[in-house]
């Protein structure tokens, strides 16, 4: 098992997480609670960078999905970057490969 930390980088009104390590049942939440100690702060866009991700589940998924309804109901643009092979298949799988806008 792979700890996950979440870098957060902000510039200006963007953020960027940077998840690194497994987003599992253990570690979702970690996403989640990372974005909601922003928002003290507008924002205008969230970028998810998945590329150090070596591991996603479907509560790794979840955390997304909530990201994404935490976002849109704000008016905050969520695009996920760097989506390595094994979550992108994930989200391919279950559907939702089109459900979020990803940057290659």
């Amino acid at each position: 098992m792979h700890s996950l930390s979440v870098a957060v980088v902000r510039r200006h009104d963007t953020v960027v997480l940077r998840p690194h390590g497994d987003v599992d049942h253990d570690s979702a939440h970690s996403l989640t609670d990372a974005l909601r100690e922003l928002e003290r702060r507008p924002l205008r866009g969230l970028s998810v960078d998945l590329s150090r991700v070596s591991f996603m589940d479907s509560a790794g998924l979840h955390a997304l999905v909530s990201l994404d309804r935490h976002c849109r109901d704000r008016g905050i643009r969520l695009v996920l970057t760097g989506v390595p092979e094994q979550p992108a298949r994930l989200l391919d799988v279950v559907g939702l490969a089109g459900f979020f806008a990803i940057r290659r």
